[in-house]
């Protein structure tokens, strides 16, 4: 059994392995290069996946407090609503959305694992990482600008889309990026339309997006970077709290294991917002991981969490593109098929557990520790038991 463990970043994925692995006895160490929390946010989406993982360590219901429960999304085009999506059919106790910025995610997870004793080297950075004989050797720059040499049993690669633990053990990211940049901003509006929903205006060539915050707060997206210059009609800007653009692509790693080196989130995976997958999907990859090294599972881990990668990659970028798509065929597909569908049974039954990540295998620690599955529409692991 691994006794010495490094984390390398401490976002949603590395504080989320730190956390698990605190609470099964490990002691790791996680580092960031950030000498404080980053203020700024991108994910922002908690799904009922997530909120069941985060149960066990009582940082569920610290976001629970905090976040705004979202259970209906809306798609408006030119002449007003086409689709309303009822997400609180998903089962209870966890029929909504939580909307929570990422860096008070953070702040909840970091305060979860001070609870357990730990805490986040900050200012500390990766200068090189290599595998002798199976075990990492590894070189640490410190805040004070010296070097520490160390040698765990565990790394994991919980640094980000950019990862330096993924290039220091050669590990490609195939993939490809959209050609234009995405704008974001986290405004406080006044609007008519009713903020209790994800709402989505189709005003092609513009795909903007809202998600409300609580209040008169809310995150806008486009498909432009300019986003300010773009909002629809109904919406009215008072006052700009942050902007920025970024660009979507979408990546996998071949394998998410290197030696004893594994990656998590970001790291090993991209991928659009569509669906709100992204951060979700590395915090299950954290925790998944987690239960393997306590159980000596660690040979299964890629294949057990690449599969779920891949299978939200090739959902989710079909969609985005139809969504962002300023084509004929797919206006045609957003404003008159797409609304026909919407109130389908089948619809409701692919979209749900999408959102929800139940269409994915369960997370079988969670069956022993009493949380249960909640929804027996999910796919539940019968061979990793």
């Amino acid at each position: 059994m691994p006794k010495d463990i490094l984390i390398v970043g401490a976002g949603p994925s590395g504080l989320t392995a730190a956390i698990e692995l605190y609470r099964r006895g490990y002691r790791p160490r996680i580092i960031d290069q950030l000498p404080e929390p980053s203020p700024y946010s991108r994910a922002l989406v908690i799904n009922p996946r997530t909120l069941k993982i985060l149960a066990p360590s009582g940082a569920r219901d610290i976001l629970m407090e905090k976040g705004q429960k979202i259970r209906l999304a809306r798609l408006y085009g030119p002449e007003g609503e086409l689709v309303r999506i009822d997400i609180g059919q998903l089962p209870q106790p966890y029929d909504f959305m939580l909307l929570l910025s990422q860096s008070e995610t953070e702040a909840v997870l970091e305060e979860t694992l001070q609870g357990y004793g730990g805490r986040v080297d900050r200012g500390v950075t990766l200068k090189s990482l290599h595998q002798i004989g199976g075990r990492s050797q590894v070189v640490l720059g410190l805040p004070t600008g010296e070097e520490q040499h160390v040698s765990p049993d565990v790394v994991i690669g919980a640094d980000g889309a950019h990862s330096p633990t993924r290039h220091m053990i050669g590990q490609s990211f195939k993939g490809s990026a959209y050609e234009h940049e995405w704008g974001l901003a986290d405004v406080d509006i006044s609007t008519e339309l009713p903020l209790d929903s994800i709402s989505v205006f189709d005003e092609a060539p513009v795909l903007f997006a809202l998600f409300p915050l609580g209040g008169s707060r809310v995150r806008l997206i486009s498909d432009h970077p300019d986003i300010l210059e773009h909002v629809p009609s109904p919406l009215h800007v008072e006052h700009v709290h942050w902007q920025s653009t970024f660009k979507i692509s979408h990546r996998l790693v071949d394998t998410y294991q290197s030696g004893s080196v594994f990656l998590v989130g970001d790291a090993a995976h991209i991928h659009s917002p569509f669906g709100g997958r992204g951060m979700n999907m590395g915090i299950e990859d954290a925790a998944w991981l987690a239960w393997q090294i306590s159980t000596g599972r660690t040979d299964e881990y890629t294949e057990d969490r690449r599969p779920v990668a891949l299978q939200v990659i090739e959902t989710v970028d079909p969609s985005t593109r139809l969504m962002a798509s300023e084509r004929f065929w797919a206006r045609f597909v957003r404003r008159t098929l797409i609304p026909l569908y919407a109130r389908s049974s089948w619809f409701q039954s692919r979209f749900l557990p999408l959102i929800s990540a139940s269409n994915t295998p369960f997370p079988p620690w969670l069956s022993v520790e009493g949380i249960g599955t909640g929804d027996h529409s999910e796919v539940v692991s019968s061979a990793r038991s």
